[in-house]
């Protein structure tokens, strides 16, 4: 064992499987582009990146949750929250969209755990 609280080991795996979502998700976009070519390449690349980007950020936040980084607390509450808002703001396909709902969920979880004072004076 690594001596670290269960509870955080838990939310950065979370955050690792969230950040892996999210980088298969930009890879689907990517493919699609490919396969649909012109100007459909063009008007998937942009969120393909921005998707991805934020997949490759949760990477860094998984690493500064495990060894316990006081800058991982917040920048995981962001990128958790920005993953709950992309859900909130694409419910009427989130349901259907089951990478979504991963990401969505599990972001969810991430942040309310993040909140809870006990979790919080870990990182202090």
């Amino acid at each position: 064992m690594s001596g670290k609280p269960t509870g955080v080991l838990l939310i950065a795996v979370l955050q690792l499987i969230a950040a892996l979502l999210y980088i298969v998700a930009g890879g689907l976009l990517v493919m699609a582009a490919l396969l649909l070519g012109g100007f459909f390449a063009i008007l998937l690349a942009f969120p393909a990146l921005i998707i991805f980007i934020v997949g490759i950020i949760g990477l860094i936040v998984f690493w500064g949750l495990y060894t316990l980084k006081g800058w991982a607390w917040m920048l995981a509450i962001v990128i958790n929250l920005l993953g709950i808002l992309g859900g909130v703001l694409r419910f009427d396909t989130l349901l259907t969209d089951y990478l979504g709902l991963g990401g969505f969920v599990v972001s969810l979880i991430i942040v309310i755990y993040l909140l809870m004072p006990s979790t919080k004076a870990h990182f202090r």
